[in-house]
């Protein structure tokens, strides 16, 4: 099994460093960085499924190979999708 590493994320023009294991709205909390509403850019999604698995609220839905969709009223803007997003396509809304 390949060893996790660090994500690196920008929000809000800040740089953040993710480690392994820990929560984003935890880490940029620390930083005195708040996570916007977030939105899936439908152009550039690939329907990974990346971001609906790591969402804590459920607030993701899309079928696979197709763009998916934040649900806003669901959403509790962890940012646990836009650490996880390959492509770039978790923006702020």
């Amino acid at each position: 099994m390949a060893e996790k590493k660090p994500v690196v994320i920008k929000i809000g023009g800040v740089e953040l460093t993710i480690p392994p294991e820990a929560k984003v709205k935890d880490v940029a909390a620390a930083a005195g960085v708040a996570i916007p509403r977030l939105t899936i850019d439908a152009a550039t999604c690939k329907g990974c499924q990346l971001c609906l698995k790591g969402c804590e609220a459920g607030a993701i839905s899309g079928e696979k190979k197709e763009p998916h969709v934040i649900d806003q009223d669901k959403c509790v803007q962890c940012g646990e999708c836009l650490a996880r997003c390959k492509t770039g396509s978790v923006v702020p809304a």
